[in-house]
């Protein structure tokens, strides 16, 4: 840990303290090909000089935030900024931090960027960056990814905004044919999205599905399995909106 970011973290209480070590080593666990330094008066973690996370101390806790985490998709990440793309947490206790969230989101924050590096440059017009690279590693993780560590942030996106996982069901089901049992049978495996849609019979008009989820444009995604996991997000993202269930 470089000394000035030592000193930021020993200048808080001991309980924020032990917050911030804690963020600390798993942001940079995660991200070792990141610079870090005190920036704007607190830690921040640069990819190629843009930023991509940080933590600081605010009124209401320490407040961890991703530069581009609006477009996460992520239901714990809802503070979000007014003008640009960033999304935060707020945290009290070390043990609030849930270390499979945070890898998780430091993930996302490496395929989904915006370009603040450059934004002086562009009069304050923010813009994605758009990286092969980051596409591949992007495809991979879908592919590892397993639903079943999914599938609980889907309930809770849902019935945070008073849909049902009934209705949830049924979502999935449209999409892949999974009915309730085969999805306790896909869960039960810890089966990956890669083996969660070779063993589904896509709905023929899944292809109807446009729009953006998670930064992505998902008409436009060129890797199939990739484009099917995000035609699912997409779904319960406008199931979670209050849209209507239809054929």
């Amino acid at each position: 840990m470089p000394q000035t970011i030592t000193e930021y973290n020993n200048n808080l209480l001991e309980s924020e303290k032990d917050i911030c070590n804690k963020l600390y080593q798993i942001i940079s666990n995660n991200l070792p090909k990141s610079d870090n330094k005190i920036w704007h008066g607190h830690p921040v973690w640069f990819l190629e000089g843009n930023p991509i996370v940080g933590y600081s101390k605010q009124k209401l806790g320490i407040r961890l935030m991703f530069w581009s985490g609006a477009d996460f998709e992520e239901v714990k990440l809802n503070v979000r900024g007014k003008k640009f793309k960033d999304a935060s947490i707020f945290y009290n206790s070390i043990l609030e931090i849930d270390e499979n969230d945070l890898k998780r989101w430091l993930q996302k924050s490496i395929e989904i960027q915006w370009d603040y590096k450059n934004i002086v440059k562009r009069k304050g017009k923010l813009e994605k960056l758009e990286n092969m690279n980051n596409t591949s590693i992007h495809d991979e993780r879908i592919a590892k990814m397993t639903f079943a560590s999914v599938y609980p942030h889907y309930v809770t996106k849902v019935e945070k905004k008073g849909r049902t996982k009934a209705e949830l069901h049924q979502v999935i089901e449209w999409l892949t044919g999974h009915g309730e049992n085969k999805l306790h049978e896909l869960i039960a495996n810890n089966a990956t999205f890669e083996t969660f849609f070779k063993q589904a019979t896509l709905n023929l008009n899944a292809q109807l599905i446009t729009g953006v989820i998670c930064g992505y444009r998902v008409e436009e995604i060129k890797n199939p399995l990739t484009q099917k996991a995000r035609y699912l997000d997409k779904l319960v993202d406008e199931l979670a909106k209050g849209r209507k269930l239809e054929k």
